[in-house]
């Protein structure tokens, strides 16, 4: 393992690597992998007597809660703190307690545990302003689409994994080999990162304080964040749901089986690249407008071919293509908007997205028992449509052309 320390380039004020953004991109979806773990075990934990009834829902909901409050308590440290330590710390912090959650005895505590790895798996929210700020700002695209592959990769790699490990093992031991990646990766990042901090130093508590200053007057800021709670919503209510719909009556499938379908997602994540690449080229706005009609024609397939495998393979993978876009356009344009503040214009963004991921979690796994798959869509398509209404005025004024 020395061997592959020592190989790490160490990060430089002003440059950025591809060796090293391409270790950011693995940790960022090492990181992120324990917030959506537990969302392909819902099936199995509700059939473990040692977690209550509806306690499935409950821990996957509260990783995407904790997600959306490190994101808001922990992420402005990005400016403030330097991301050696940082990043190392809380990667060790999320390794403990998926260890937890592994043992825990009751659903209660399994919750606990998961919410808190979920607090500390804010590790990506941390990088990505980090390279954006080391990257040459022509690449700045690039390289943040290429930390959102990552971050993309890990949320349907973990689904594809876990369920893998689940079936064969238990969902416990899902959690366990989740702690000892976190772990490993902890090891590997720590030589590649920078001890200095890259924003201006500031007393914690002013850090946190000026957050809604920053979000009053920063209409840039203010779009994104809704455009991103909106979609994440309808992403995360799809993917909450869809071990659920795979797994019931209408197909049958075994929870190893429907966790195959974290393919369709890694396959998404592979054209996060194309979005960089277009948006160093075209500017955002063009992008974010194409994203948002490739997620509102994913939720229209996903309404009328949704009772197919292949509607919703096709589905969930135009969906996932839209929302990652989506979210490269944002953090681009948020970065570059306020360059000074980096880290604390992506906590409001990122915030924003998971609270609409806890909301969309919550509010999907209730109307999918309330009223199925039907009612999931309809869902999808009110808060997409709320995304698409949103951002016409920009399309309207910009024209589509490079900010």
């Amino acid at each position: 393992m020395s061997r592959v320390i020592a190989s790490i380039p160490v990060v430089r004020t002003g440059s950025l690597s591809r060796g090293t953004a391409l270790l950011f991109a693995v940790a960022c979806g090492v990181a992120v992998g324990n917030v959506y773990l537990p969302q392909p075990l819902l099936g199995l934990m509700a059939a473990d007597p040692r977690v209550a009834a509806g306690g499935g829902g409950l821990i996957a909901t509260s990783a995407q809660l904790g997600y959306a409050v490190g994101i808001v308590f922990l992420v402005p440290l990005g400016d403030l703190a330097g991301p050696r330590r940082l990043v190392t710390t809380l990667l060790s912090a999320t390794a403990a307690c998926m260890a937890a959650g592994a043992v825990a005895p009751t659903a209660p505590l399994l919750a606990l545990a998961t919410l808190l790895a979920g607090v500390f798996a804010v590790v990506p929210q941390i990088l990505l302003p980090l390279a954006s700020h080391l990257a040459h700002p022509r690449q700045a695209g690039r390289v943040v689409a290429m930390l959102v592959t990552g971050l993309m990769g890990g949320i349907f790699g973990s689904r594809l994994l876990g369920s893998l490990i689940a079936q064969l093992a238990g969902w416990r031991a899902a959690y366990a080999t989740a702690a000892v990646l976190v772990a490993i990766t902890a090891v590997l990042l720590r030589p590649a990162l920078t001890a200095r901090p890259i924003g201006s130093p500031m007393p914690y508590p002013r850090l946190l304080a000026g957050l809604p200053g920053l979000f009053r007057r920063q209409p840039v800021l203010r779009q994104a964040c809704l455009l991103q709670l909106c979609v994440f919503l309808a992403f995360s209510a799809t993917w909450t749901v869809l071990a659920l719909y795979l797994t019931g009556p209408r197909f049958g499938w075994s929870t190893g089986a429907a966790g195959l379908f974290g393919a369709a997602g890694l396959a998404a994540a592979l054209l996060t690249p194309v979005a960089g690449r277009r948006i160093d080229r075209h500017g955002p706005v063009a992008v974010t407008a194409a994203a948002l009609l490739i997620s509102g024609a994913a939720v229209v397939i996903l309404t009328g071919a949704g009772t197919t495998v292949a509607g919703l393979a096709v589905g969930v993978l135009a969906l996932t293509a839209g929302m990652q876009s989506g979210q490269v356009c944002h953090q681009n344009r948020i970065f570059a908007d306020r360059p000074d503040a980096r880290s604390r214009v992506n906590t409001l963004c990122m915030a924003s997205a998971f609270v609409g991921g806890s909301v969309g979690s919550a509010a999907g796994t209730a109307v999918y028992a309330a009223h199925g798959w039907l009612g999931v869509c309809v869902l999808d398509a009110i808060a997409v449509t709320v995304a698409l209404v949103a951002f016409l005025p920009v399309v309207r004024r910009e024209g589509g052309h490079a900010e």
